[in-house]
């Protein structure tokens, strides 16, 4: 592997690249074949599901000396130098360190001349919720009235902290979290260039535990195949599993069976063989509501459910699961785990209230069945 950041080297550089965004892509690429801009787009999701990428694809996008149906030539300067980092005329802003009203005068005053080298100048504020309230202010009145050259870029992770007032003067676009199965597919499309010998298992266990996010499961791919290199012949789930401190999918089924069948000892036989292993507490218990909440959607919807991010097979046992269960039992359930992440966090004994969570699911289904 090279000394550049997997996640860096793999950015997409063409809109139709971006993974997991097609609504997105869709509308970039049409407003780019239509030579449609906006003066302001606010971009908002997930941590590491494509909107800072997405930003610079679109700065290509209106400013690349060859554009030709929403595809960027990748030879001209505004191609080589936006992506690089380096355009005189695209500024980059992290609102969470530069987030006072000075930073952005300087972005007001910048704006005041054309720019130097390309068509239009660009500002791209990543996490643009945490500039303060006079920054706002004052980002928002260059926002009501813009030079023609000017094309402001908002990123966010909190959506509900944005202005009002800033938000009907962008177009919006909202990045959902990529699926596991899409974000496996780029690992191991990765994996093959990189030459890393990895097992499509542990492929799936990298891109799930990314939860949506396609720059932590690079960087999770890359962490592993570093500690695995010259020491392991070809990574397995036994190997992520170990240095991630998870948990086998086999033992977070086996507690939720063993809750439904009001097993207490066998509940903490299975908890002591994941404290034996190091496995996260957290992750832990992530894992068990999250079983439990694809449970309680199958009930619901009766059908093969598009917004559970399982395999076949995993669905058609969850549904047996879930024949012994009703969707009150669950939603009482889902209060028992409503703050469990807080009392794992400021608790010295993290295990014993795993296990007493665990045990009060059997008691109130043992009470809801009585």
């Amino acid at each position: 592997m090279s000394n550049k950041s997997l996640y860096r080297k793999y950015r997409p550089s063409q809109i139709e690249d971006v993974v997991g965004q097609r609504q997105v892509v869709a509308t970039l690429k049409q407003a780019s074949i239509n030579k449609e801009f906006s003066h302001a787009y606010l971009f908002s999701g997930n941590h590491g599901c494509g909107k800072t990428s997405t930003a610079r694809i679109l700065s290509t996008l209106m400013t690349c000396e060859n554009v030709k149906d929403g595809k960027t030539c990748g030879e001209c300067r505004p191609c080589k130098t936006i992506h690089a980092g380096a355009a005189m005329d695209v500024k980059e802003l992290d609102g969470a360190s530069n987030r006072g009203i000075d930073n952005i005068k300087a972005i007001i005053d910048s704006a005041i001349w054309p720019p130097n080298e390309l068509n239009r100048k660009i500002f791209i504020v990543d996490e643009c919720h945490q500039l303060t309230k006079e920054a706002t202010s004052a980002m928002l009145k260059i926002l009501e009235e813009p030079p023609d050259y000017i094309t402001f870029i908002l990123c966010t992770t909190e959506i509900n902290k944005i202005l009002p007032t800033i938000l009907s003067r962008c177009q919006r676009f909202n990045f959902t979290k990529i699926s596991s199965k899409e974000i496996a597919g780029r690992l191991i499309y990765i994996a093959k260039q990189e030459k890393i010998e990895i097992d499509e298992d542990a492929i799936d266990i990298i891109a799930k535990i990314s939860r949506g996010s396609m720059r932590d499961a690079i960087s999770s791919l890359e962490q592993i195949a570093t500690v695995a290199s010259n020491k392991i012949a070809k990574i397995n789930a036994q190997h992520v599993q170990k240095y991630f401190g998870l948990t086998d999918r086999l033992g977070i089924i086996g507690v939720v069976k063993a809750i439904i069948d009001n097993n207490i000892p066998l509940i903490l036989d299975q908890v002591n063989d994941f404290v034996m292993a190091s496995a996260d507490t957290k992750q832990i218990m992530f894992e068990i509501t999250n079983v439990f909440r694809n449970i309680m959607v199958l009930k619901i919807q009766n059908v093969n459910s598009k917004i559970i991010d399982l395999p076949d097979n995993e669905i058609q046992d969850l549904k047996k699961l879930g024949e012994k269960l009703k969707v009150s039992q669950l939603l009482k359930m889902s209060q028992l785990f409503s703050d469990i992440d807080k009392k794992i966090s400021y608790n010295i004994n993290e295990r014993w209230i795993m296990e007493a969570t665990l045990i009060n699911c059997v008691a109130l289904l043992r009470k809801e069945t009585a």
